[in-house]
């Protein structure tokens, strides 16, 4: 992955975490939340059990969920968290003012060699490119165990995020928001006087069918795909013409372009995690590799979320020499 896309989608990620921050949008749960919890109750209880008070690094933590798992076993917990996006660091140190927060650049982090005794991450550090892992191993203390959860390349969360950004890119080929804007300006044009009715049906008689493509992607897709982007787009957009003279122009153009934006963005958060998740071959190298720098794994599996389930992420834990 090239350093101008690895930036664009650190972006997209941090728009989606001022907007958790602002909003108070992200919600624990879903139905890869229990599992997660589980394996981070049994890696924690094992690595904090019976041990004196250790410094944690929770490296491109985004809300930290991982750091709460961490607290929840040893509230005592020396616990630093680290993530690219300013605005996630926000809401992690709201969250948890015991931690210490530092914004960096997971693949190359302010750190020294061997800082903390534990080094985690939660589908966070792989976004970093794929020296993340090795620059995470790095900071690892001798002795010190190094616990990662990882995109699964083909798995349960890589199809959803896939068919994510496939059904955002089947809205865009639509242009529903410029031909939205096209008729929304027509009946502002129409209502101030300045504008006809031929102009406002002909915008219109173009808009229809964009409405009409939507209305099919929900139908295929499910109210619930992208996020539940669609599903506003289309209230928003209903809500909004039926009652254009109740709204001021502007308001409906930055509306537009809200929503234009969040759509980019999500559509590269989505296309960051596909490009971010290991195959087999891939997490076998980087096992390797660690291996060879003093490493011994400990752990290496693949996460379901339910029995029936196809894998949805490794979960790799190697603890140095």
């Amino acid at each position: 992955m090239s350093s101008r896309d690895l930036a664009a989608h650190a972006d997209a990620w941090d728009t989606y975490w001022r907007g958790t921050r602002e909003n108070a949008a992200h919600q624990e749960g879903g139905p890869q939340e229990p599992v997660l919890e589980a394996f981070w109750a049994t890696f924690f209880a094992a690595q904090l059990g019976a041990r004196a008070t250790l410094s944690l690094l929770d490296l491109a933590c985004g809300h930290g969920a991982v750091t709460g798992h961490a607290l929840k076993v040893s509230p005592a917990l020396l616990s630093h968290c680290s993530d690219y996006s300013f605005n996630a660091l926000q809401g992690v140190q709201q969250r948890y003012p015991s931690a210490r927060c530092i914004a960096a650049d997971a693949g190359n982090t302010p750190f020294a060699d061997g800082a903390f005794d534990l080094v985690v991450s939660q589908f966070g550090v792989e976004y970093a490119g794929p020296e993340a892992v090795f620059e995470a191993a790095r900071l690892v203390a001798p002795g010190g165990t190094l616990g990662l959860l990882l995109h699964l390349a083909g798995g349960a969360i890589y199809r959803e995020c896939e068919h994510n950004r496939d059904t955002v890119r089947a809205l865009r080929e639509l242009d529903i928001l410029s031909l939205a804007r096209a008729a929304f300006d027509a009946g502002f044009a129409l209502n101030a006087g300045t504008g006809s009715p031929e102009a406002f049906k002909a915008a219109e008689r173009a808009f229809t069918p964009a409405v009409r493509g939507l209305e099919q992607l929900l139908q295929n897709r499910g109210a619930q795909s992208a996020g539940g982007l669609l599903q506003q787009l289309y209230q928003d957009i209903a809500h909004m013409y039926r009652r254009m003279s109740a709204y001021a122009p502007d308001d409906i153009r930055s509306w537009l372009d809200g929503m234009d934006l969040e759509l980019t963005a999500y559509r590269g958060r989505m296309q960051s995690m596909l490009d971010a998740a290991l195959s087999e071959q891939a997490i076998d190298a980087a096992i390797q590799r660690l291996a060879a720098d003093g490493f011994t794994l400990r752990d290496l599996s693949r996460l379901r979320v339910s029995a029936e389930a196809q894998p949805a992420a490794w979960a790799l834990v190697m603890q140095r020499g």
